[in-house]
């Protein structure tokens, strides 16, 4: 881990971490990369090689809305949609993932929150203590919920109808360590005094990265906060 990466939340960490060792991966063939959903230099913090971040919502290097990513084909060396799948609804998926491997010349990369029925559940409990405390549902939970997380069969559906002539499954994290920290800062928000400001900024420190190993596995496991799927184009 880069000591630039220390204090970065985990969860933050992870998913542009991993995305970064799969580029990598690729060795130094890499010199273009389009972050589909991304903030402008953001993931640029993690790789080598210059990344173009495009967004619906202002935040990209380039704004574009939604519906067809503005590239030629083959445009870039990879294409990556960091947690950006699960803010689609599930019948716009197929064709998103198609889109991207359309612009990539070597590899399309996703990650996304992987949709056990105990992720889902977690998600819905946060999303109800969400507005009972700050008294709004949470925006990102709230389209997680709606739209529904990729569970197992969405992804091999996803794999096996995308066109992809090979393709590749990670998964890491544990959502019920993510949940106890998003929980003690809704608790922080919440409550008022010096004993809250203190619990809140002693779990805002240990969800830094540098205090949680990063793991992968070739399957999920029964807590995998995420998955990270590769495909390359056809």
């Amino acid at each position: 881990m880069r000591p630039a990466h220390w204090f970065l939340p985990y969860d933050l960490y992870e998913r542009h971490q991993v995305v970064a060792q799969m580029i990598a991966s690729h060795g130094g063939e890499i010199r273009r990369v389009l972050d589909v959903g991304g903030r402008v230099g953001l993931l640029s913090r993690f790789v080598a090689c210059p990344v173009v971040s495009v967004n619906v919502d202002g935040s990209g290097d380039v704004q574009y809305g939604g519906d067809c990513l503005p590239f030629a084909p083959a445009s870039f060396d990879v294409v990556t949609a960091i947690d950006t799948l699960e803010h689609l609804p599930r019948e716009r998926r197929l064709g998103f993932v198609q889109d991207c491997l359309r612009v990539a010349r070597r590899a399309v990369i996703l990650a996304a929150p992987f949709g056990s029925p105990g992720h889902a559940e977690s998600e819905a409990r946060l999303n109800a203590l969400h507005t009972q405390l700050i008294g709004r549902p949470h925006p990102y939970l709230s389209e997680h919920i709606a739209y529904g997380l990729p569970d197992w069969d969405e992804v091999q559906m996803l794999i096996a109808r995308s066109g992809a002539t090979e393709s590749r499954l990670l998964f890491a994290g544990d959502y019920r360590r993510e949940a106890r920290h998003f929980t003690a800062a809704m608790r922080g928000r919440a409550r008022q005094g010096w004993r809250a400001r203190g619990e809140a900024l002693l779990w805002h420190w240990r969800s830094r990265a540098i205090l949680t190993p990063l793991h992968l596995s070739d399957q999920p496991q029964p807590y995998s906060n995420r998955f990270f799927m590769e495909l390359v184009p056809g």
